[in-house]
């Protein structure tokens, strides 16, 4: 979904689920030369046991994990919500789509027990 914020682009992803260390894509970054920025995230952690969900840059084209932005721990059953004053500043850019299609993507630092943790991320276009 897009909105306008203060004459801003921002892009609010669906619900995903992270069940494990394979990363999951929460929104490509494209249009090409544009800078994806984390603005606002919400986590919540469905799961019996306690989870690091980590954020970062994944590569679609090659299948890569790129790096690591941010790592958020939940314990089991607990919500967070984390907005731009919690969040460091940083973006996810593609800027060669003959080479790379990069994205925002999460995954977790160990398997599910029971749940899968639900992960929305808050984007702003600059």
């Amino acid at each position: 979904m897009l909105v306008i914020i203060d004459g801003k682009v921002r892009i609010v992803t669906d619900l995903t689920e992270a069940s494990g260390t394979d990363p999951v894509t929460l929104y490509t970054c494209m249009p090409p030369y544009n800078k994806f920025i984390l603005k606002k995230v919400l986590v919540y952690n469905r799961d019996s046991a306690d989870h690091d969900v980590i954020l970062g840059e994944y590569d679609t084209t090659a299948s890569a994990w790129n790096r690591n932005i941010l790592r958020i721990p939940v314990l089991a059953g607990q919500m967070v919500t984390l907005t731009e004053d919690d969040i460091p500043a940083d973006f996810v850019m593609t800027t060669d789509p003959a080479s790379a299609i990069l994205a925002w993507a999460c995954m977790l630092e160990a398997a599910i027990t029971a749940n899968p943790v639900l992960v929305k991320v808050e984007l702003e276009v600059g």
